[in-house]
């Protein structure tokens, strides 16, 4: 997770100096961990 907020920090310092652009988006979808059966989560 920490990779991402790095990256976009990067992304942001990149392109805040740069006029041309005008418009960024960034999806980032995060997938859960399929439940092992086997042994269950106690929480």
């Amino acid at each position: 997770m920490q990779n991402i907020t790095k990256a976009l920090q990067d992304l942001a310092k990149a392109v805040e100096s740069n006029d041309t652009v005008q418009n960024v988006k960034v999806t980032i979808t995060l997938k859960k961990p399929k439940p092992n059966k086997a042994k269950p989560n106690s929480k």
